[in-house]
């Protein structure tokens, strides 16, 4: 099932304008297979279920993803699933140069479901119906008021660390601190009450490295210091550090700096300058 609506004349703003735009109850199965697409651009929006794309590659699109078409371009979607599925659309005209503020076409953006999004495309559908004076207007500002609000989710959730980071900043000073002592991801996590999994994405997201890994890399500098300026035995610069085990010790820092901590020792001194 689906309710559209249609408008009169190509009326709009600096060259945009809405064709028509509606709101599709789906079913199972149901396709579109346009090979060389349409002659106007399309916004298609889902708002329930999943749509599967035919592009590259097979892209499987969940509630609140988008996807824009340019003119002639290949559209090739189905619906699979059992429950019926909800999908907006808007057609519409622009100039051969319009840059869709950014966005890819024939490309899956993947945000969460918003309301408001559904709501303005359902202005956008009742305006088209009524067709009050200068509705053509309006539809095209209710349009860029929809890329403004899809530029706004993607380019939030895209970076969704920028929100965390002054709780992974106190993880990273308590690293910084209490280095010598193994917290667990638990603990770390518990630190900017999130999940386990939460935190170690979020970090990761932001420091390119997972929270453990980042804390031994802490513990090898402090590592080198005390190899370079001080006889500490090895085993005992392990246990102040933190590490399970000299043989664990010896390990990650040959990993990390490509010689067993003995060879760097005996490196760095030989190197340092005589004081004569």
């Amino acid at each position: 099932m689906q309710f559209s609506a249609y408008q009169d004349t190509d009326k709009g703003i600096s060259g945009v304008s809405v064709v028509s735009s509606g709101h599709i109850f789906a079913q199972k199965g149901r396709k579109i297979h346009r090979p060389k697409g349409r002659a106007d651009y399309l916004l298609f929006y889902i708002a329930k279920g999943k749509e599967l794309f035919h592009l590259d590659n097979k892209t499987v699109a969940d509630e609140g993803s988008f996807i824009i078409y340019k003119p002639f371009e290949k559209q090739e979607h189905i619906y699979t699933e059992d429950k019926t599925g909800e999908f907006y659309y808007v057609h519409f005209n622009a100039p051969e140069d319009f840059d869709l503020f950014g966005f890819k076409s024939s490309f899956v953006y993947s945000i969460k479901p918003s309301t408001r999004v559904r709501d303005t495309f359902e202005e956008i559908i009742s305006e088209l119906q009524t067709k009050q004076p200068a509705y053509e207007i309006l539809c095209t500002s209710k349009l860029y008021e929809l890329f403004a609000l899809l530029l706004r989710k993607t380019e939030k959730e895209s970076a969704p660390q920028s929100r965390y980071f002054d709780k992974i900043s106190f993880v990273i000073r308590n690293m910084n601190k209490e280095f010598h002592i193994n917290y667990s991801l638990d603990d770390y996590a518990s630190m900017c009450n999130m999940s386990k999994f939460h935190f170690l994405r979020i970090f990761k997201g932001i420091t390119g490295t997972s929270p453990l890994e980042y804390r031994n890399n802490i513990r090898l500098d402090h590592a080198k210091e005390l190899l370079t300026d001080t006889n500490t035995p090895i085993n005992e610069i392990a246990r102040r550090l933190g590490f399970s085990s000299a043989t664990y010790f010896c390990d990650t820092f040959k990993k990390k700096n490509g010689v067993s901590p003995t060879k760097y020792r005996k490196t760095e001194k030989d190197n340092r300058p005589s004081m004569i």
